[in-house]
C-alpha cells in the first residue's frame, strides 16, 4: 500500500492553513508552513508531493519561493499551486512566469480545491514513474561504463548518467543546466562541434557514426573519449536535443 501524498499549505494567516487542511486532512497528510523561509525549510525537511501556496506573504512572498523552487534540480518538477484574492492578468502572468502549475482563488472552494490537488498529484505519480523507469535504464548503462549527455538546442546539458559524472569529476546535479561545449570540451574543438551539433538538429546534415575527441574533467585533465551521438526527436518529428554516448578510451591505452 502506497504512504499518502504529503500536502505543505503555506499562508500567513493560520486561520486559511486551517481551513485548507480540514479539507484535506481525510486523504492527505498536512504539514503547515506560515512564511516563505519556513515554506522553503520544510520542502528540504518533510519532502511534500505538492504545495499550495500564498502569494501575499510578508517575508518572502509566494512568487519568490515558486521560483526558488521551480529553477532547483531538486524541487523543479513539484507542483505548486499558487493561492491567491489576487485576480488580475498581470498577477497570473508573474505566477506562469516563476513556474506555477495552478492558481486557486481566495476565498477557497472545496470542491476546487480537493479536484486541483488530485489532478495535479495524478500527473505527478505519472512523471516519477517515468523518471523512475529512466533512471532504471540509466543504472543499466552506468554497468556498462558509458558516460550518458542529453544535450538541448541551445547546448546546455539536460541530463548526464551517475557514471559520466565519475568519469568527469563532477557531482550529481552540477553539469546540469550548463553549456556542453563551454564546460567539457577543449576550446579550440568548441566551434566546429557547435557547428556540427547545429547543423544536425536544424536538420541540415547527419551526425557522422561516431567521432573522437578528448572531454575536459572537472580538474582540467583531458581525458580521450569516443563519442556516439544520436538526434533525439518528438512524436511530430520535431529535434529536441542530442544524446551523447562517450566511451573513455583511457582504458585501451
Amino acid at each position: 500500500m502506497r504512504a499518502r501524498d504529503k500536502v505543505l499549505i503555506v499562508d500567513d494567516e493560520q486561520a486559511i492553513v486551517e481551513l485548507m487542511a480540514l479539507y484535506l486532512k481525510s486523504d492527505y497528510d498536512v504539514v503547515p508552513a506560515y512564511s516563505g523561509q519556513e515554506a522553503l525549510d520544510k520542502v528540504k525537511s518533510e519532502k511534500p508531493d505538492i504545495i499550495l501556496l500564498d502569494v501575499m506573504m510578508p517575508d518572502m512572498n509566494g512568487y519568490e519561493v515558486c521560483r526558488v523552487l521551480k529553477t532547483s534540480v531538486e524541487t523543479q518538477f513539484l507542483p505548486v499551486v499558487m493561492v491567491t484574492a489576487l485576480s488580475g492578468k498581470d498577477d497570473r502572468i508573474k505566477g506562469i512566469e516563476v513556474g506555477a502549475d495552478e492558481f486557486l482563488g481566495k476565498p477557497v472552494n472545496r470542491l476546487e480545491l480537493v479536484t486541483r490537488v488530485k489532478s495535479l498529484l495524478r500527473i505527478k505519480h505519472l512523471q516519477d514513474k517515468v523518471l523512475a523507469e529512466r533512471n532504471e535504464a540509466m543504472n543499466y548503462v552506468d554497468v556498462a561504463g558509458f558516460v550518458i549527455l542529453v544535450i538541448d538546442g541551445d547546448m546546455k546539458i539536460n541530463l548526464v548518467n551517475n557514471k559520466g559524472n565519475d568519469i568527469l569529476g563532477y557531482g550529481e546535479f552540477e553539469l546540469l543546466g550548463h553549456d556542453l561545449l563551454k564546460s567539457l570540451v577543449p576550446e579550440d574543438l568548441r566551434d566546429d562541434l557547435r557547428m556540427s551539433f547545429s547543423s544536425a538538429m536544424n536538420g541540415d546534415s547527419d551526425l557522422p557514426e561516431f567521432m573522437e575527441h578528448p572531454v575536459l574533467s572537472k580538474e582540467g585533465d583531458t581525458i580521450p573519449v569516443r563519442w556516439y551521438n544520436v538526434v533525439l526527436k518528438d512524436h511530430d518529428g520535431n529535434v529536441t536535443g542530442i544524446m551523447c554516448s562517450g566511451e573513455d578510451l583511457r582504458k585501451f591505452l
